[in-house]
């Protein structure tokens, strides 16, 4: 999809994205996501996945929320109404996840494993309610208002769902990792790429779901003064980071703008795969993927994406209709927020 800076491009990719999943891959705030001069947003998809072919409807209109169908009914809540793994985006900001800080590496994991894990995304919000829970108590034991005997029961939640969480993760990277090094060689970076869970503690042993909960209630005893002196959870998945790196090199703080691009490219192109292989073949969306690539690298991912079924990527470049006829892809040009032309 290619077009003029400003022509609609990140408008048609975000409502594909919406329509699947209900969210924004660029914003949390509504109001940010319907245009300037509209009052509300109504967007419609046919969407063909495992549960068949199925028309789904979202409308979003400020102070009076989300309206949610299918196939013309009303559907009960954004979680049953989701189609999980159906898409996976990149926008410039997910550059973030190779350089940003450990937050959005976290998020970035997490977001694969909410639609490859069952019950992965529940388990993550019980643990992050509990932290909640747990950090707002250290703070009320700091000042003097407690004691820290009420910190047992929160202690055990962390344990329980940090165990699934952690487990969760593990084996995510687990299954990430080989894909990853094909892809970041095959999209023309370093061979060696490497993915690495580094844990908080450090130490922190997986294997078995049982010992990591009993360990992560020790930990959290055992470190039960120093969080109150910080009046916040020092240790745990909240903490988690993500190492990517290639032939030795920590691209996170090593890697040049292209390198990082590439690494969160073929990191994108392995989750793919993961979830092509755990639930059903996502779309995937490119939008601005092209850009701070060589032209070799541009032609290794648009020859790499069109091995994973749908695929949408969109560029201001206007080589991109040569590109797209080396590889064998419809052009679709965009001007207005309209799709202009289609070859």
């Amino acid at each position: 999809m290619t077009g003029e800076n400003g022509a609609g491009k990140t408008s048609l990719v975000e409502a594909l994205y919406l329509a699947c999943l209900g969210a924004s891959p660029r914003t949390t705030r509504d109001a940010e996501i319907i245009g300037r001069e509209a009052s509300a947003l109504h967007i419609e998809l046919d969407l063909d996945g495992p549960a068949g072919l199925r028309r789904r409807g979202i409308g979003i209109a400020p102070r009076q929320g989300r309206r949610l169908s299918i196939d013309g009914e009303p559907a009960d809540s954004l979680r049953t109404w989701r189609a999980v793994g159906s898409a996976l985006v990149f926008v410039p900001d997910e550059l973030r996840a190779v350089k940003g800080p450990p937050a959005a590496r976290r998020r970035h994991l997490d977001r694969l494993l909410e639609a490859a894990t069952p019950g992965y995304a529940a388990a993550l919000s019980h643990y992050q309610e509990a932290l909640v829970q747990r950090n707002a108590l250290l703070r009320r034991i700091r000042a003097g208002l407690t004691g820290a005997d009420g910190l047992d029961p929160w202690d055990a939640q962390l344990a329980r769902y940090g165990a699934i969480v952690a487990g969760a993760r593990a084996a995510g990277i687990d299954a990430l990792r080989t894909p990853f090094a094909h892809y970041l060689a095959a999209l023309g970076g370093a061979d060696g790429g490497e993915l690495r869970l580094e844990s908080s503690p450090r130490e922190r042993k997986t294997d078995d779901a049982g010992d990591t909960e009993t360990s992560m209630r020790d930990e959290l005893r055992d470190r039960r003064a120093a969080d109150i002196r910080a009046a916040q959870t020092l240790l745990g998945p909240h903490r988690d980071d993500l190492f990517i790196g290639a032939a030795g090199v920590d691209l996170r703080r090593l890697g040049s703008q292209g390198e990082q691009r590439t690494a969160v490219l073929a990191l994108l192109l392995a989750h793919c795969d993961h979830l092509a292989s755990t639930n059903a073949q996502p779309i995937l969306i490119l939008d601005d993927g092209l850009s701070e690539l060589d032209p070799a690298r541009r032609e290794r991912l648009l020859s790499n994406i069109g091995r994973h079924g749908q695929a949408i990527v969109t560029s201001a470049d206007p080589g991109t209709s040569e590109l797209a006829g080396s590889v064998d892809a419809q052009l679709i040009t965009v001007k207005d927020g309209h799709v202009a032309t289609s070859a």
